[in-house]
């Protein structure tokens, strides 16, 4: 099963990890944003609701979104373009180079893909609850990562344990309390990894203190 699949059947049965932390050490989990998580969301919206509602994307925020992948097309009007159950969504500010400036929405080089540009097909959407995978890049980690890791995030619990594997002693030493399935759960325990016996994803949700 994989992970979208695995939230629409429910996150209830999956291990919930919480860290609570020193604000700059929230930074740390934007490699996971990367790689891509899962969230519970409204589906059946275009992406501007998307951004505003479910991100809590500000008008500022949203203007410096210039790349919009949505199911490995490109998007240029974000009022057309609608998420569905299953949905991967990738999010990026301006990108370098000839590729940053072809995938730009609506940019002067859009043109060059013009055959690989998102388009609705005319099906109806069906509107509800459902989930989406979210990648995010650049500096849009800094602008929306802490709100997504808030509300809570599904990923793949190897991905975890490697993340895990690679925090310094500074990052565990700035961790101000770490429950799991709301009980205090020590550090060595969840590098150890055997928490996750019998299950391949985990619910994280990351404040700061």
């Amino acid at each position: 099963m994989n992970l979208i699949n695995s939230c629409s059947a429910g996150i209830q049965s999956y291990p919930h990890l919480v860290f609570v932390l020193d604000k700059p050490l929230v930074s740390h989990f934007f490699l996971l944003l990367q790689q891509g998580v899962v969230v519970r969301c409204s589906i059946g919206c275009n992406i501007a609701a998307f951004l505003r509602k479910e991100l809590k994307a500000g008008e500022e925020t949203i203007e410096k979104i210039q790349s919009i992948i949505l199911d490995g097309k490109p998007v240029d009007d974000l009022e057309l373009a609608l998420i569905k159950d299953g949905s991967i969504i990738a999010l990026s500010a301006a990108m370098p180079g000839l590729v940053g400036a072809t995938l730009r929405r609506g940019g002067g080089y859009s043109s060059f893909r013009s055959g690989i540009t998102y388009h609705e097909t005319g099906e109806t959407s069906v509107q509800g609850e459902g989930c989406v995978r979210i990648k995010l890049f650049n500096l849009l980690m800094a602008e929306l990562g802490p709100g997504l890791l808030l509300r809570g995030v599904l990923l793949r619990s190897e991905d975890f344990l490697n993340f895990a594997a690679g925090l310094s002693q500074d990052f565990w030493q700035g961790c101000r309390r770490t429950t799991l399935d709301n009980k205090p759960v020590d550090v060595r325990e969840l590098r150890d990894g055997a928490w996750l016996a019998g299950t391949d994803q985990v619910f994280l949700s990351v404040s700061s203190a």
